[in-house]
C-alpha cells in the first residue's frame, strides 16, 4: 500500500470581526468615503496630496475612502474646502 504524501491542512484563523456599535463606520460613512474618492479624482489630487493637506496619513484617506474609518464633521468641511467643494456634494442623497 502506497503512503499518500497528504499536506495537513492547517487551521485558518478566526476572521476578525469589528465591533459593532454607534460609533462603528457603517454603509453612509461607506458612501461618504466613496464621494471623496470621486471628488479628489475628478481634480487629479492623490491620496498623498490630500493627507498632506489635511496633516494626516494618506492610510488614514484610504481608510476615509473605504469606509473603514467614519469622517468627523471637522474633518469633512476640511476635505470639502481641500477639494474645492461644497460639503454638501460629499454627503449622499440618501442613506
Amino acid at each position: 500500500m502506497a503512503k499518500a504524501n497528504k499536506k495537513q491542512a492547517k487551521a485558518k484563523p478566526a476572521a476578525k470581526t469589528r465591533p459593532v456599535g454607534p460609533r462603528t463606520a457603517g454603509s453612509v460613512d461607506a458612501k461618504i468615503g466613496a464621494l471623496i474618492r470621486e471628488r479628489r479624482l475628478a481634480i487629479g489630487v492623490s491620496q498623498m496630496r490630500l493627507a498632506e493637506a489635511l496633516g494626516i496619513t494618506f492610510q488614514q484617506i484610504q481608510k476615509y475612502e473605504k469606509g473603514v474609518n467614519r469622517v468627523a464633521a471637522s474633518t469633512l468641511m476640511r476635505v470639502a474646502r481641500t477639494l474645492e467643494c461644497k460639503v454638501t456634494d460629499l454627503l449622499p442623497d440618501e442613506a
